[in-house]
């Protein structure tokens, strides 16, 4: 009886043993509009217009198969380069997902290089973060603090959104 008790228990200690240290560490999943409305929350867009998915293919070079899901906004004003873009990549795409989002940060860059130039140092600053297979660009921040203190300091606020944003 005390042998198949200790092979039952040595059983049972090897199975614990596994599970403890066979699952890896899950990747947390994230609702994309949930994300999009904790930065733009902290750090509003005015005169916002929801980013068409279109837009995904055509500025940013995105095809279908890449996301999975995505949200976005932009300020539908031509005098200001803020937006916000989430997007979860489809497994295995998350490079891709970057790579478009760079694509669409350079095209604001170039957009109010000649024309605005605390816009233009604005989106030279826009921050692209990467959580997982999740994905978000912001160019934003207020004005008035990125005339009077500059871009760094505005960007404070858009840092903290997105720390928030990804707890």
């Amino acid at each position: 009886m005390k042998k198949v008790f200790s092979v039952i228990l040595a059983g049972v200690l090897s199975l614990g043993m596994l599970t403890a240290c066979g699952g890896g560490e899950e990747t947390p999943s994230y609702d994309v509009n949930e994300v999009l409305n904790t930065i733009t929350t902290a750090v509003p867009i005015a005169m916002p217009g929801e980013i068409p998915e279109s837009e995904l293919e055509m500025i940013m070079g995105l095809s279908s198969e890449d996301y999975v899901s995505y949200a976005g906004q932009m300020c539908m004003a031509m005098v200001s380069a803020d937006r916000v873009v989430v997007i979860e990549a489809a497994e295995g795409k998350i490079d891709a997902v970057t790579e478009a989002l760079e694509t669409f940060k350079q095209s604001a860059v170039a957009q109010f290089e000649l024309y605005l130039p605390d816009q233009y140092e604005k989106a030279q600053a826009g921050r692209i973060v990467v959580k997982g297979n999740y994905a978000v660009l912001v160019i934003a921040g207020d004005n008035e603090v990125i005339a009077n203190q500059g871009v760094e300091e505005a960007y404070k606020a858009v840092d903290a959104a997105i720390d928030e944003a990804f707890k």
